[in-house]
């Protein structure tokens, strides 16, 4: 039962009683049944205490799902043909086609794009990480990067201007042929026999298949909170990035760089399309770049109108969006799995959405779990075990706050990508459910608005709450 459950319950049982004095039982009756169905549809979570939801809930999505369906809102056609805009042919769909681009060198003279988003007023940097496996490293080594990591996760909540950040990992297993062919089409016909066989034979002791894994995190400020005008916010923004280079590098980022626009380009593109990943490969060995915007990097189509799954561009897509932290005891390697390539499909992205905290929210906000976890564990007949360790869990994240830690809400989404065909898509549901229940993580498939859990996936800032409609907002603080 949520507080507004039981305020409505309270309210109800008080105005029976009040016409029982009365004698009007029936206006109590009906004071009662109103309140049970209140609870029903708007409090009650069927299908698990974190992963369901309320009959309101579904009512609503099922209900948006049809009227974006009627409108055609479903849909989305690039090129000649298409209902865009001559400036637009190939621009982003939905919100992300209000992106503008902001060129730039911070002060070190290294190019930048920052992403700017008019219609939300925030600006987004994407910075590229390469981190080394840790595989390979020491655990000292390993220990030392996440400390980092937790200490760049705290320096979110200091900065008051930062609207959220992600964390994006995007991973895939691609076939050694084409490499192959690319490493033998590159070689001089004048070099030597032998050089030419060594080139061959290295190329059969390559590994069937190979990891290809690419690591994003955005950083998204909201504009008004940086500065009056938006150039001076670029200012503020380019000033901050060398202190981002440096501390995700420290946490294990190895060779990061603040992302230009073809880059995030080619990202998008391949999100898009996998097969493109090659092309842009071979491109890159030739010496050669595409030239293309993100801004111009859209989809030539997408259809998100099936449950569940989202047609894009001769492929489609599925989204789990990740409700609990994992039960079991985290350390490095706990959500290797889930971050890592897997085979049954053509790419998979992990994203991590980190929402900050202030300070003075931070102390309310434990504050109150705190003695909404006592309630819980007070009102059961038993105290179970959980129940204890939950309080126990709750007290000293209270005092760890008084003593000067910091909050940083976060959740996660995991999208796949697979062949448009009835049994790659069952072949992908059961690996992705395997990879999810292995990670002891509770999850639920985005049945619906599965075009906006795809690009919330992407590196391009888009922060989910920012984007929450009143009446979402009014049924979150109800269930």
């Amino acid at each position: 039962m949520t507080l507004p459950g039981w305020g409505v319950l309270v309210v109800a049982m008080l105005a029976m009683v009040v016409s029982l004095t009365r004698g009007a039982l029936g206006v109590g009756l009906l004071f009662v049944l109103g309140a049970l169905l209140f609870e029903l549809l708007f409090v009650v979570r069927f299908g698990g205490e974190s992963t369901g939801r309320t009959i309101a809930q579904r009512v609503s999505a099922i209900a948006s799902g049809a009227a974006r369906a009627e409108r055609g809102a479903t849909q989305f056609n690039s090129g000649l043909f298409s209902m865009l805009p001559s400036n637009g042919l190939t621009s982003l769909p939905g919100h992300l086609g209000n992106l503008r681009e902001i060129d730039g060198e911070d002060g070190f003279g290294r190019p930048f794009t920052l992403l700017h988003d008019p219609v939300k007023k925030t600006l987004t940097a994407v910075l590229a990480c390469n981190p080394d496996g840790t595989d390979m490293q020491t655990q000292n080594t390993v220990d030392a990067a996440v400390a980092h990591y937790g200490g760049w996760i705290k320096s979110l909540s200091s900065d008051p201007a930062l609207a959220g950040s992600t964390v994006v990992v995007d991973s895939s297993l691609r076939d050694k042929g084409p490499l192959v062919e690319r490493i033998v089409s590159d070689l001089d016909p004048d070099a030597p026999d032998i050089a030419r066989r060594h080139v061959f034979e290295a190329g059969d002791q390559l590994p069937r298949q190979y990891s290809e894994v690419s690591t994003w995190v955005t950083m998204t400020w909201l504009i008004e909170s940086l500065a009056i005008s938006t150039e001076d916010a670029v200012a503020e923004v380019a000033a901050k990035l060398s202190f981002q280079v440096d501390a995700l590098h420290s946490a294990g980022g190895g060779s990061v760089s603040v992302a230009t626009s073809r880059v995030l380009a080619e990202a998008v593109r391949v999100a898009y399309n996998p097969e493109r990943s090659a092309e842009f490969a071979s491109d890159a060995l030739r010496g050669q770049t595409s030239g293309l915007r993100v801004t111009e990097a859209g989809p030539d189509f997408f259809n998100d109108e099936r449950r569940r799954v989202c047609f894009h561009d001769g492929v489609a897509s599925m989204t789990a969006l990740i409700l609990e932290p994992p039960k079991l005891h985290i350390n490095e390697s706990t959500l290797a799995p889930l971050f890592g390539p897997a085979p049954r499909f053509l790419r998979k992205r992990v994203a991590l959405f980190y929402r900050p905290v202030s300070p003075a929210k931070a102390v309310q906000l434990v504050q109150n779990l705190n003695g909404r976890v006592r309630t819980v564990a007070t009102s059961r007949a038993r105290e179970t075990a959980e129940d204890r360790s939950l309080v126990t869990k709750a007290v000293k994240l209270e005092q760890e706050v008084t003593d000067g830690a910091s909050v940083t809400r976060f959740s996660m989404a995991v999208t796949v990508t697979f062949e448009a065909d009835e049994r790659p898509y069952r072949e992908a549901e059961l690996a992705l459910k395997q990879l999810l229940g292995q990670s002891s993580l509770s999850y639920r498939f985005c049945d619906f608005d599965t075009a906006a859990a795809f690009h919330s996936t992407l590196p391009l800032g888009i922060l989910p709450w920012m984007y929450e409609t009143p009446t979402e907002h009014v049924m979150g603080l109800v269930s």
